[in-house]
């Protein structure tokens, strides 16, 4: 998986391109504690591109939510792709993340809390 990072303000947005699987895990743990550490404690998670998440890749996004909440922010979805918003619908966690169609909804929700 290739992450391409932006950052503006307080908010973070981790572009997710390519299968989020356990080999992935440890470079989205790196940039989502990296993120916090500057100030960004609101994450958005652009799933569009991203086909596939194992069970490794759904504990890590449940982890990022946990953390940017610890420090008062939180995490959004965007553009989750259909095999990523039909698991995390069946695992029973895609309702505890705000879920946008644009990056521009996404941040505004931030910016809002």
């Amino acid at each position: 998986m290739d992450l391409d990072i932006r950052q503006r303000g307080n908010i973070c947005t981790l572009k997710l391109k390519g299968p989020f699987k356990s080999i992935s895990v440890r470079d989205f743990d790196s940039a989502l504690e990296s993120a916090i550490a500057s100030g960004h404690i609101y994450l958005i998670l652009d799933m569009q591109e991203m086909p596939v998440i194992d069970s490794s890749g759904i504990g890590a996004v449940v982890n990022a939510l946990r953390r940017t909440k610890q420090f008062g922010g939180d995490t959004k979805l965007l553009n989750p792709s259909p095999f990523a918003a039909k698991t995390f619908k069946m695992v029973g966690i895609l309702s505890l993340f705000g879920v946008f169609s644009t990056e521009e909804e996404a941040e505004a929700a931030c910016e809002s809390n």
